[in-house]
């Protein structure tokens, strides 16, 4: 009688746990979709809040045709955004190279094309690593590698770099 009890106890549990199945899977979901890159308008507020933080920004040239742009964002960018190391060494925004206008790092609009031409970009996606002051502060990163687990070490590289180079003592590590 107890083993009879106990099945009805443990497949109930089963059950139970199946049934939270799809209610955990609708949450992971959404937890996915919830991390956006950025899209900057706004160079000048980009680079105050780098200064004030004294960290590099990573602009990923990207524009809405591009499927290695989707799949970058997808596979590596948004992941990156999702691990709490990122945050306090690095400002992410994405730059899309098919809007008209954007306030550049001197306050005045500009056309995105022009900026673009300025850092040799117009090709996507590019990983552009820029300093506070919008000068480039290592070397970009154009195109995809054909596996992108060794996209995320370069990155990495280059955003310690930049850090480096800027005298912050803040680096990304994985231990």
């Amino acid at each position: 009688m107890k083993t009879q009890k106990t099945a009805t106890i443990n497949r109930r549990h089963f059950l139970s746990g199946l049934m939270l199945l799809p209610l955990l899977s609708l949450i992971a979901c959404t937890d996915a979709q919830a991390v956006k890159i950025i899209e900057v308008d706004d160079l000048s507020q980009l680079a105050a809040e780098a200064k004030a933080r004294n960290i590099p920004i990573l602009l990923f040239v990207s524009a809405p045709y591009c499927g290695y742009c989707h799949i970058l964002e997808r596979d590596v960018i948004v992941p990156m955004l999702k691990n709490q190391r990122y945050a306090p060494l690095v400002l992410v925004r994405r730059f899309d190279l098919s809007q008209t206008k954007i306030i550049d790092f001197d306050g005045n609009p500009q056309d995105a094309m022009r900026i673009a031409t300025r850092y040799k970009t117009q090709l996507t996606p590019t990983l552009l690593f820029l300093s506070p002051d919008g000068q480039k502060i290592t070397e970009s990163i154009l195109g995809t590698a054909a596996d992108l687990d060794l996209y995320g070490g370069m990155i990495d590289m280059r955003i310690n770099q930049a850090l480096e180079k800027l005298g912050n003592a803040g680096r990304i590590s994985h231990n």
